[in-house]
């Protein structure tokens, strides 16, 4: 339930009873919000950075498009985006509006980025960040402690609670582990924060303009307005963009208030080098020791927390064949996936202190999983280990950095929404290169598990054969990026080393649009650990 503030209303942003949701749809909002910093977007970077810089006073207001639940109304204007290169999957069902934005649906997984995705990498065009991978580490320890994740940090210390000693792998190969959040919804996680002051948040305030400050120190403002055409300005002097990647360009694609091109509207880059991750199925697995295979691969629960076993390519065997950042996991398919997937979803929704969605079909998923209930019990209670059946085979799924290509590019259509805006157009292009990162990585998996007495391994013929029909079967991760990449000047990105967009003065962008390379991983650990570098930035340049 939204509670609007009457004294949430001009100037409200520093005058203010505390503080609760405000909602641009009630009679009683104002029409003008003034604050020091305006963070565009409640997902998962800039619910974080909100968070972050009001708890050290900072005066800040979140803006969310959506409201505090999905509306298909809202929705819809995600759904007009279009995609006109290979399919994009992810670019009508990855993204969501509504307070915590793809929060409330994601999985929660946390993966950093290797220090190889941060290097000029000869073999890859456009590759290397003008930020070292120190000056970004230090902020994923940040993201733990935000989140209040109590996560056991380093991959040998969860094998040694297990007493488990894993395999050593050669081939370049590399085994890890991803951690994921108990609760992956952050308004939940937040809650207090969001209900009780320590942060403010617009929500149905959906951005139309921005008109950026004439000079430095001077007041930048965003036109918001609702879908049933009630409007607002918000003032600030800093804004910082954290809607997504898609979202992030569009706005920055847009005339400013004044009806004029904006001045970061001369970088080259700007809506060029769009990249997802290209996902594929690889080959089917077939388990010649199942205890030893599980024993390795199986989801680990400890504390709360869960792991993921993985393989990855090392960063010196990128390095030596010139290579893509790729990773692999198994996926367990079985005729009980259905159920085993609700009764998660139930289980997770009392542990984050929730009502299950599922309650009501419970009883028939629990019937249907009598047969694997004990040795799932078991599995979860005695070894701390998911019991993962897999009557239907195991395939080997894929993920791979995407080959930089200019041409993948996101622009503006002249076709509007229902907000008058622009409808986007993404243009995702896929060189064709990442075939042989696919091919010989998935080569050396199949050497090793062999070697290990773990599987056999049988590759997609079209795969071995590098036959291009295989790269129609690439789907993407969800994880759009790119954009407004990082560069040390105009020419060289959208936004600087302190994600100050250039030629502005006081807007910078939050996100995984800045990305200049991606390597593997999901970007929404890094992306949420720039936005913290960024805040400490706003807070020491106040």
């Amino acid at each position: 339930m939204v509670h609007p503030v009457a004294q949430f209303q001009a100037g409200g942003c520093t005058e203010r009873e505390p503080d609760v949701i405000i909602d641009l749809e009630q009679d009683s909002a104002g029409e003008r919000f003034d604050c020091d910093i305006a963070i565009v977007g409640a997902g998962a970077v800039g619910i974080t950075m909100a968070v972050e810089l009001a708890g050290k006073g900072a005066d800040v207001l979140l803006i969310e498009a959506g409201g505090e639940r999905l509306e298909s109304a809202s929705q819809a204007l995600y759904l007009a985006a279009q995609s006109v290169g290979h399919p994009l999957p992810g670019l009508h069902e990855g993204r969501y509006r509504l307070l915590g934005g793809t929060t409330n649906f994601w999985g929660g997984q946390l993966v950093p980025f290797d220090p190889v995705v941060f290097e000029q990498r000869e073999w890859l065009p456009y590759s290397g960040w003008p930020v070292a991978h120190g000056e970004v580490a230090p902020y994923y320890e940040r993201v733990f402690d935000v989140l209040g994740l109590a996560c056991l940090r380093t991959d040998a210390e969860v094998w040694q609670r297990l007493a488990v000693a894993p395999p050593s792998l050669r081939e370049g190969l590399e085994l890890f582990m991803t951690r994921w959040l108990p609760n992956p919804i952050l308004p939940q996680v937040f809650a207090k924060q969001l209900r009780e002051g320590a942060v403010r948040t617009l929500v149905h305030a959906n951005v139309t303009q921005i008109t950026p400050a004439a000079e430095p120190g001077a007041t930048n403002s965003l036109a918001v307005r609702t879908l049933a055409g009630k409007s607002a300005t918000v003032t600030a002097r800093r804004i910082v963009l954290a809607c997504g990647t898609i979202e992030i360009n569009r706005l920055l694609m847009l005339p400013t208030g004044g009806g004029q091109p904006a001045p970061w509207h001369k970088s080259p880059w700007l809506g060029q080098g769009f990249v997802d991750h290209a996902d594929c199925y690889a080959g089917d697995v077939i388990p010649i020791d199942k205890a030893a295979f599980h024993a390795v691969f199986d989801n680990i629960y400890l504390d709360r927390c869960k792991y993921n076993p993985k393989i990855k390519l090392g960063g010196d065997a990128q390095r030596e064949a010139g290579l893509l950042g790729i990773s692999a996991h198994f996926l367990f398919l079985s005729s009980m996936s259905e159920h085993l997937a609700n009764l998660k979803i139930f289980v997770r929704s009392l542990l984050g202190g929730r009502k299950p969605a599922n309650l009501a079909a419970l009883p028939a998923h629990l019937f249907a999983l009598w047969k694997v209930a004990v040795p799932l019990a078991l599995r979860y209670l005695r070894s701390n280990r998911a019991f993962n059946p897999s009557d239907r085979g195991i395939k080997l799924r894929l993920t791979a950095e995407q080959f930089p290509n200019r041409n993948s590019r996101i622009s503006l259509t002249n076709q509007t929404d229902d907000l008058g805006l622009p409808i986007v157009a993404v243009d995702w292009q896929l060189s064709g290169e990442e075939m042989e990162t696919f091919l010989d990585f998935g080569n050396r998996i199949k050497r090793e598990l062999e070697r290990l007495g773990l599987a056999r391994v049988e590759l997609d013929p079209r795969l071995e054969a590098r036959d291009p029909a295989f790269l129609a079967t690439v789907d993407d991760g969800y994880h759009q990026m790119g954009g407004a990449r990082m560069g040390l000047t105009e020419a060289d990105g959208v936004v600087d080393t302190n994600l100050k967009v250039h030629g502005a003065h006081g807007i910078y962008v939050a996100g995984a649009a800045v990305f200049p390379a991606t390597g593997f991983a999901n970007p929404t650990f890094t992306a949420m650990a720039l936005g913290l570098r960024l805040a400490d930035h706003l807070r020491s340049a106040a």
